[in-house]
């Protein structure tokens, strides 16, 4: 149950921490797991998570939370991308990842007030868009 909660929404300093506690790869053995694809899972969701927060990360960031070289970088979020899970670009010039969209690991009451409050917005967007357009209209009628 720790680990399918890792993989839920931890990220790969947790996954190491629980399999560095709980014995090793044998513990994902018992499941017939490969410890390879459960590291490239969690790589890609570590990233997932990351991109979530924020809306451009730089290159050491991401190697960082990877736990892997910054030359490396590119392929991760080539995977993620790939994936589905995330959509986002790369400014090789200033090593940024230059996120548009990520899936969200963990919808919880933070996430729902949020996505209100963007709702909210967006809302009051378009009411004001439609007023302009409803005065637009208005206009050539009082000429």
């Amino acid at each position: 149950l720790a680990l399918l909660k890792i993989f839920q929404e931890g990220k790969l300093g947790d996954y190491y921490a629980f399999i560095k506690s709980n014995g090793g790869d044998t513990v994902l053995a018992q499941w017939d797991l490969s410890s390879e694809e459960c590291v490239r899972y969690m790589r890609i969701l570590s990233l997932c998570s990351l991109a979530a927060d924020h809306e451009e990360i730089p290159y050491s960031v991401v190697a960082e939370t990877l736990q892997t070289s910054p030359d490396e970088v590119e392929k991760w979020v080539i995977a993620a991308v790939s994936s589905g899970l995330l959509n986002a670009k790369m400014d090789q010039l200033q090593e940024k990842v230059l996120v548009e969209r990520s899936v969200v690991r963990k919808f919880e009451m933070e996430q729902w007030k949020a996505l209100q409050a963007r709702l909210h917005l967006w809302k009051r967007n378009v009411g004001g868009i439609l007023d302009a357009y409803k005065q637009s209209l208005e206009q050539p009628q009082q000429q």
